[in-house]
């Protein structure tokens, strides 16, 4: 089978990508997490979304870089979980806090429980020398009053306990909450097929050529690199605005963010001509 491995990309937006995460957005990064000091709980999960995101564009970035477009495209769907995470904090603060708290011991309950049950089969030797059936039951047992205090039932009780919980989280729930129904029903959706290796697109990897015979593809989405990079400012439209919002800090009057604005501007100037291309795409692959 013959191989295509490399495209001629036209890309209009990397250098402007590439420019903004090395040059601005990693001074921006250095000057935030060595001068906030989070005073709550609210401003921790804000700090840690900030520097998640942040490490994840600069991954998405390199990524672009070296053309391997299906890895960014998996960066890409946890970026826009990170937005819409990031989004619902700012906009529950408190009760976000406490359901964070709540799903976490629940996972921890969920493990120990696990465990437990691991422990009555017959060859345990192994569990036996790491865990203490009954210390982890009283673990369970405190975690259990710590998510009463918080509120919540340590039980599966749909109204109140571990599927409440659950569904606070659930990403469809928050993207609708916090506006973002559209993109989680367009491109993180789309985004899901390759973080799931979606049977349906297996055609990214085999090209067709007229005759009938097919090509190997080393590098799906390369020659949609352009796009890629709209769907990626995207999502970190308002970014700057939140984490100013929550953190205290200055960000809208930093120099990263002024470039964000460029970058946003000259990526969304070029979507329509993008739209069209993709259009006619689909024409051709339909004929």
């Amino acid at each position: 089978m013959d191989i295509l491995t490399s495209h001629k990309i036209d890309s209009r937006l990397k250098w402007f990508l590439n420019d903004f995460v090395t040059t601005y957005l990693e001074k921006h990064y250095l000057d935030t997490v060595s001068s906030v000091n989070p005073i709550s709980e609210v401003q921790e999960r804000a700090l840690f979304f900030y520097v998640k995101t942040i490490n994840t564009v600069k991954s998405i970035n390199t990524l672009f870089n070296s053309g391997d477009i299906v890895s960014a495209r998996v960066l890409m769907r946890g970026l826009f979980e990170l937005k819409i995470l990031l989004k619902k904090l700012n906009a529950d603060k408190e009760e976000f806090i406490r359901f964070s708290k709540a799903y976490e011991k629940f996972k921890v309950i969920e493990a120990l429980k696990f465990t437990n049950e691991n422990l009555e089969g017959e060859d345990t030797s192994i569990y036996d020398e790491l865990f203490d059936k009954k210390e982890n039951q009283e673990k369970i047992i405190k975690l259990q009053e710590e998510i009463t205090e918080l509120g919540f039932i340590p039980s599966w009780n749909p109204r109140n306990g571990r599927p409440a919980v659950d569904k606070y989280f659930e990403i469809k729930e928050i993207a609708t909450s916090v506006d973002e129904e559209y993109l989680y029903k367009s491109s993180y959706k789309n985004l899901c097929m390759d973080t799931h290796t979606s049977p349906g697109h297996f055609y990214k990897y085999f090209l067709v050529e007229t005759e009938g015979k097919k090509i190997l593809n080393l590098h799906p989405y390369l020659h949609e690199l352009d796009l890629m990079i709209v769907i990626t400012v995207g999502f970190l439209m308002n970014f700057f605005e939140i984490i100013e919002e929550l953190l205290g800090v200055p960000t809208t009057e930093n120099l990263a963010y002024g470039q964000f604005q460029k970058l946003f501007k000259i990526s969304y100037s070029i979507l329509p001509r993008l739209l069209a291309q993709g259009k006619v795409k689909k024409m051709v692959m339909d004929i």
